[in-house]
């Protein structure tokens, strides 16, 4: 009798606890352009070059280095218009002559933007993805993985 008595408050002290526990755990608020001004560097699906230049009001420029072009480097003007979240929406112009017409959207990661470019010129708009991360992280990791050659093991661990 005495553990039933025990048991109704135990129980609400349990649920409450677990409650507790589960408000603590928040999202990571979103970033704001001042966040993600920067530059971003990487490679899309297709093997072209991407370099994104954001300024603290979330201007600036998106340079494509295609793959099968010897120097040519296509250039549009962007404005990071809206963060939703993690979502991340640009407008688009193009700046080079002969640039493809393109819709640019993408997700932020902790340390990554996954952007996504939509080719107009192709009917509804093919959307080729890329991966970007800050180009002072990317060259920090490529001098440290210069450094760590050396030190290496020539065969692989079994």
């Amino acid at each position: 009798m005495k553990s039933r008595r025990l048991l109704a408050p135990l129980m609400g002290l349990a649920l409450l606890l677990v409650s507790m526990g589960a408000q603590a755990i928040k999202p990571p608020m979103p970033r704001t352009k001042a966040q993600l001004a920067g530059t971003w560097v990487g490679p899309d699906a297709w093997g072209s070059v991407l370099r994104l230049e954001l300024n603290s009001e979330g201007q600036g420029r998106l340079v494509v280095r295609i793959l099968d072009s010897k120097d040519d480097l296509v250039v549009y003007k962007v404005v990071l218009t809206k963060i939703n979240i993690n979502d991340l929406s640009f407008s688009v112009s193009p700046i080079s002559k002969g640039a493809a017409h393109i819709a640019l959207s993408g997700t932020n990661d902790s340390n990554a933007i996954n952007l996504v470019r939509y080719l107009k010129d192709f009917g509804d708009g093919y959307g080729v993805r890329a991966l970007l991360i800050r180009q002072s992280d990317l060259q920090s990791g490529l001098q440290d993985l210069k450094a760590a050659g050396p030190k290496l093991p020539a065969r692989p661990a079994r």
